[in-house]
């Protein structure tokens, strides 16, 4: 099973929109495929001795089925199915990850999952610097909202990398995801500070500004705290401290000469034509009292007002998921999400899940990408799960984790 389990989560972060594009599979036959996989080791008994504790995971799940059936009586369902099976998978595949490690099997999945995350991670982020450096694509870019239409190779502003999985703002909220994840483990500081500069690099290349200033500002809370860290020793600290210097002394020459990253850097940050809209998709609630998104609307409905607002794409999860789905699904989403994922995040130091938390919400708030795809919530929780300190340092090699951490004492 464990080997099943790994091969699920190596198609799920490897074969992405982009790559199926380009292949000319239809997105959601490979993701109708993936759900099959699952839900054959589901079957197939893996886990079921915990299932009591896997309840929230089974609440998330039996809420989305009731919407559906409530959306399939209101005659609103067959234009939204496909929103209704992204929210799907995220819950769904988790349940294929251990909560914790009390068995054998168990330590061997989240270790092969480590590992596929990690690998990824540096895939796409090499991936999206070559794009950048060569000034092509790899992989096609077809926009994986609902009208499903080319929207270009080259992009008619500055170039972006667009990576494995659809658009530039979803790779990039990926990666940073993981890299505050990193930037707060136990990994020691030479590799903290190596994968971090890689993903910033590959959000340079992403174009992405708010990824940009969210990765920035994680970054100085790191300094900030390894400055005031008394155990760390000095060569570390002078380390990291030059290290840092000679990166953004690099990534200055890039930013300035080479382009990279000009969307924050050589642009208004509130530009008319991406910044700026969103705060005005706002307005696509001027003339409708709240009764009006409690229960959500067609698809219809959705494009209609995107279209009497002005907007083509609605650059924000929140007010896509009450329009579709309604407040009061949206609300009780949010309050098992919280159930589900508090004991993994009281595990985590106040900075780190400020970080890492924050991040991710913050982030995802200023995109669509939650609407478009299950995968980025997918990794925030289970990166949730593996990168807590006591699970982390039990994974991976002794080699790999900061000597404090190794002698600290379990939670």
């Amino acid at each position: 099973m464990t080997k099943i389990i790994a091969i699920v989560f190596f198609l799920i972060f490897f074969i992405g929109s982009n790559v199926l594009n380009t292949l000319k599979i239809d997105n959601f036959t490979f993701f109708y495929l993936i759900v099959a996989m699952a839900l054959g080791v589901l079957v197939m008994g893996f886990g079921n001795r915990s299932w009591k504790d896997r309840k929230y995971e089974l609440a998330v799940l039996a809420l989305i089925a009731f919407v559906i059936i409530y959306r399939m009586y209101a005659g609103i369902l067959t234009d939204s199915l496909r929103s209704a099976a992204i929210l799907f998978a995220t819950p769904l595949l988790y349940l294929l990850v251990p909560r914790e490690i009390r068995t054998k099997d168990d330590y061997l999945v989240k270790r092969k999952i480590v590992k596929i995350i990690i690998a990824f991670y540096v895939f796409e982020c090499l991936l999206a610097v070559l794009e950048y450096a060569l000034r092509t694509h790899f992989f096609l870019w077809i926009d994986t909202t609902f009208q499903s239409h080319l929207m270009s190779l080259r992009l008619r502003e500055s170039f972006r990398s667009v990576a494995l999985h659809g658009a530039p703002l979803s790779n990039a909220l990926m990666v940073t995801v993981l890299s505050a994840f990193f930037i707060t483990s136990s990994l020691k500081d030479k590799y903290k500070f190596a994968l971090w500069g890689l993903g910033f690099v590959a959000v340079l290349a992403f174009n992405a500004r708010m990824a940009i200033i969210v990765n920035l500002g994680f970054f100085g809370f790191y300094i900030l705290k390894l400055l005031g860290n008394r155990r760390a020793q000095f060569t570390t600290k002078l380390f990291v401290y030059a290290a840092s210097i000679a990166f953004f002394a690099v990534a200055a020459y890039l930013v300035f000469y080479q382009g990279l990253g000009d969307r924050l850097f050589k642009k208004e940050l509130l530009d008319e034509a991406s910044a700026q809209k969103r705060f005005d998709l706002f307005t696509i609630f001027d003339g409708h009292t709240v009764y009006d998104f409690l229960f959500g609307r067609s698809m219809r409905d959705f494009d209609l007002m995107k279209e009497l607002a002005g907007l083509l794409i609605i650059e924000n999860f929140w007010v896509c998921e009450i329009i579709l789905f309604g407040g009061l699904f949206v609300a009780g989403m949010v309050v098992l999400y919280i159930k589900l994922l508090a004991p993994y995040v009281r595990e985590y130091s106040f900075y780190n899940r400020m970080v890492i938390c924050l991040s991710f919400i913050l982030l995802a708030s200023t995109n669509n990408s939650l609407f478009t795809q299950y995968l980025p919530l997918l990794l925030f929780v289970i990166c949730l799960n593996l990168f807590r300190p006591d699970t982390f340092k039990m994974i991976l090699p002794p080699k790999y984790i900061d000597r404090y951490a190794l002698t600290r004492p379990r939670r």
